[in-house]
């Protein structure tokens, strides 16, 4: 009987044996939620413009609005983000077969399957990866003036998911990428 217990224990312990951190699962959701959000704005005429009012009024008592691009409005940015949580029923918590290392992998990719699912061990999850969209509500939620921020600047780049994700929210490791050193003609040492 004492074996059987034993036997039950660590087939339990080896259908749990995924072990990662909620700093790297918020880490991989908060990714997922830039590359979300970039995709959801690369879908939008990146030239319509709208008109914001800050109910604000000049002296003749007319209010006071100007045009900005729609992709970096916050009225739209923030409907954006209330909505993008959902998007996390797309994804599954996973480890790579090779090495163990815990990944979120997107299980449809432009209506097809992702090449990568045969690559990683699916995660069993008891409630059914839906601590995925509470921890993308909480990211948002703890970080919205930095998603706006780096969202709304003119100059958006490539690494807005190190930028937010590991320098301002501190869920990620990765540092940005450094530009090469320009030695302006002159000779290595």
């Amino acid at each position: 009987m004492l074996t059987k217990a034993l036997l039950i224990c660590c087939l339990v312990a080896l259908a749990q044996g995924y072990s990662f951190t909620s700093k790297e699962v918020k880490c991989h959701v908060c990714k997922a939620v830039v590359t979300e959000l970039e995709e959801a704005i690369s879908k939008e005429d990146a030239n319509k413009k709208v008109d914001v009012s800050g109910f604000r009024l000049d002296a003749q008592g007319n209010s006071i609005s100007k045009r900005v691009l729609l992709i970096k409005s916050e009225m739209f940015l923030t409907e954006l983000m209330e909505k993008i949580c959902d998007k996390m029923d797309d994804y599954l918590k996973a480890t790579y077969k090779s090495n163990g290392k815990f990944t979120l992998l997107k299980m449809i990719i432009n209506g097809k399957m992702n090449p990568e699912s045969s690559l990683v061990d699916f995660v069993q999850d008891g409630d059914l990866n839906k601590s995925l969209g509470h921890f993308c509500n909480e990211i948002l939620e703890d970080h919205e003036e930095a998603f706006l921020k780096a969202f709304q600047a003119e100059e958006v780049g490539s690494d807005l998911d190190i930028r937010i994700c590991s320098e301002h929210a501190k869920y990620c490791d990765e540092a940005p990428v450094q530009d090469e050193y320009d030695f302006d003609g002159k000779e290595e040492l």
